[in-house]
C-alpha cells in the first residue's frame, strides 16, 4: 500500500507499507528515512469526509481508518509539542520549526509587538542567513495580522544585522524558544459549536483546554485539574468542570462529524495523559471497540478475541517517559561501531561463534551500568549536574548543591533545612586496579576500564560494575 506523507515544508514523501499495516509502521519509516528517533512526538494526519482534520491511530489499521486508499495522503504533523531544550535531535527541532511556520500562518499565535519583531528577524535568518537588503523577506504580514509600518520594517532589519553569523538551527533554536514562552504554544484546534449555535475554537494544550471566539479571541480557559470528565456521544462532546463554588458545570460542544467529535475527545485525554501524567494507565491504553463481526465473535467465540478491535487512544508514553526512552535510545545508537575485535553487523549484535566477541558484550553491558548510575545520580531539579549536596538534619540527597541552596525545604520529608551539607563522594587509589584486573577475564579493553573507573559513579557502586 503506497501512502504519500506531505512533510510540514511541503516535501511529499512516498512510502511502502503492507497492506494490513498499522499507523506506526508507516510514522516509523517515515522517521527513519528522516533520521528522527523521537518519533512519540510525532503523528499522522488525514483529512476527513466533512473536511475535518483528524489524527492516524497507530495502533490501528491504516485501512479502517481511511476513506480513500489510492494512494493514502497523510501529513507528517507535530502532535506533541514540548521546550526546545527537552528536544535531543536536531532533526526534531527543524521539524518543530517546520510546524510552527504553519501556525503562524493560521494566525492562533498571539505575540507582543516586540516579539513578532524578534521573531521575524530569527525566521528570515533560518531561511535566508545573514541580512542582504536584496534577498532580505519577512512574514510579518502573518505575524502582526495586517501589513507592518516602514519603521516596523525597519526595526526588524536592525534586528537581522544583529543575527550576524548566526547558524540556522540556531536561529530556528532562538525562535522555537522565544515561541515556546507564548500561551498557545502546543496547542491543538479544533472547532465546534456551543449550545446556542456560536463556533467556537477549541484548543487543547499542555496546560487546559481553551475557548476562543472564531478570530482566536479567548472566552474561557480550563485547566485540567478542574476538568472532572470528559465523554463523546455522536457528534457532541460534554466536559464536566467544577468551578470555585464547588458546583459542577456541563459543557456541550457540537462538532461537525462524529469522527471529529471522537478527534477532540481523544486530544483532550491523550494530551491531558502527555503532559500532566507520570504514566500512562492500562485503562487508557486498553480502551477499544470493536466492528459488527467482531462483536458477533467475541459473543460467540472469545471475548478476548482480537478481531474487529479499534483501539480509542494510540498513547503509550508521557513526555517524560519519552525524554528519557529518547535519550537512552539515542545513546544505544552511538554504541553502534564500537567492537574490539571485528566489525559487528548493524542488523544484531554478535555474541560468541557470530561474528563477535564475548568481550564486546560484556564492555556494553559495563557502560550501560554506568549510564544507569549515571541517570541515578543525576540532579533531581535541574537535571544537569550531579548530585552533591545533603539537606541536614534530614540527611536527603537528591540534587546538586545550585539547586538545593535555593530550597527552604527538604523535597522529600517536607522538613526545614537548617543548611545544606556539600559531598564529596569517596575515592580510592586501589579501585582502579581492581576494577581493571576484574575486567580482564572479560576481555574488556583496559582503557575502556580505565575510563569507566575513572568517573565518580563507579565509586558508588563498586560490587555493582567491578564483580559483572
Amino acid at each position: 500500500m503506497l501512502c504519500h506523507i506531505t512533510r510540514p515544508d511541503s516535501v511529499v514523501m512516498e512510502v511502502d507499507v503492507d497492506q494490513k499495516a498499522n499507523g506506526e509502521d508507516c510514522l516509523h519509516k517515515v522517521c527513519r528515512k528522516l533520521g528522527i528517533i523521537e518519533v512519540d512526538y510525532f503523528g499522522l494526519q488525514f483529512c476527513g469526509s466533512k473536511g475535518e482534520s483528524l489524527w492516524l491511530n497507530l495502533r490501528n489499521r491504516i485501512s479502517q481508518q481511511m476513506d480513500n486508499l489510492a494512494p493514502c495522503r497523510l501529513k507528517l504533523r507535530v502532535k506533541f509539542f514540548v521546550e526546545p531544550h527537552l528536544t535531543l535531535q536536531e532533526q526534531t527541532r527543524h521539524m518543530f520549526f517546520l510546524h510552527i511556520k504553519e501556525e503562524l500562518d493560521s494566525g492562533s499565535l498571539h505575540m507582543e509587538a516586540e516579539q513578532a519583531k524578534e521573531l521575524c528577524a530569527l525566521l528570515a535568518q533560518a531561511e535566508f542567513g545573514d541580512y542582504n537588503q536584496n534577498t532580505a523577506k519577512y512574514c510579518s504580514s502573518q505575524i502582526f495580522r495586517q501589513e507592518p509600518d516602514l519603521a516596523t520594517i525597519n526595526s526588524i532589519q536592525e534586528k537581522h544585522r544583529e543575527l550576524e553569523g548566526l547558524s540556522q538551527a540556531s536561529a530556528e533554536y532562538q525562535a522555537l524558544q522565544l515561541v515556546s514562552s507564548l500561551e498557545n504554544y502546543g496547542v491543538e484546534w479544533h472547532w465546534a459549536r456551543d449550545s446556542e449555535g456560536q463556533r467556537l475554537a477549541i484548543g487543547v494544550g499542555p496546560e487546559g483546554v481553551s475557548i476562543c471566539q472564531e478570530d482566536f479571541s479567548p472566552i474561557n480557559r480550563i485547566i485540567y485539574p478542574i476538568i472532572q470528565m470528559a465523554t463523546q456521544s455522536g457528534k457532541n462532546v460534554c466536559m464536566t468542570i467544577t468551578k470555585d463554588s464547588g458546583e459542577d458545570v456541563v459543557l456541550l460542544f457540537k462538532m461537525t462529524s462524529t469522527r471529529a467529535a471522537s478527534g477532540l475527545y481523544r486530544a483532550i485525554t491523550e494530551t491531558h495523559a502527555f503532559y500532566r501524567c507520570d504514566t500512562v494507565t492500562n485503562d487508557v491504553m486498553m480502551q477499544y471497540s470493536r466492528d459488527f463481526k467482531g462483536h458477533l465473535a467475541s459473543l460467540f467465540l472469545n471475548e478476548n478475541i482480537d478481531l474487529g478491535k479499534k483501539y480509542v487512544f494510540d498513547i503509550r508514553r508521557t513526555s517524560k517517559e519519552v525524554y528519557d526512552h529518547c535519550r537512552r535510545a539515542l545513546y544505544n545508537a552511538g554504541m553502534g561501531g564500537d567492537c574490539v575485535s571485528g566489525e559487528r553487523s548493524p542488523s544484531r549484535s554478535p555474541g560468541v561463534g557470530e561474528g563477535g566477541c564475548e568481550g564486546c558484550q560484556r564492555s556494553r553491558d559495563l557502560e550501560e551500568k554506568l549510564q544507569q548510575l549515571q541517570d541515578a545520580l543525576l540532579c533531581m531539579l535541574c537535571c544537569e549536574e550531579e548530585m552533591d549536596a545533603a539537606f541536614c538534619p534530614c540527611g536527603h540527597m537528591v540534587c546538586c548543591h545550585n539547586c538545593a541552596v535555593q530550597l527552604e525545604v527538604c523535597p522529600v520529608c517536607r522538613s526545614e533545612v537548617d543548611h545544606v551539607q556539600h559531598i564529596y563522594l569517596p575515592t580510592c587509589a586501589n579501585l582502579l586496579s581492581l576494577a581493571v584486573s576484574s575486567a580482564a577475564p572479560f576481555n574488556i579493553p583496559r582503557d575502556l576500564a580505565t575510563q569507566l573507573c575513572s568517573s565518580r559513579e563507579f565509586y558508588t557502586s563498586t560490587d555493582k560494575i567491578c564483580h559483572t
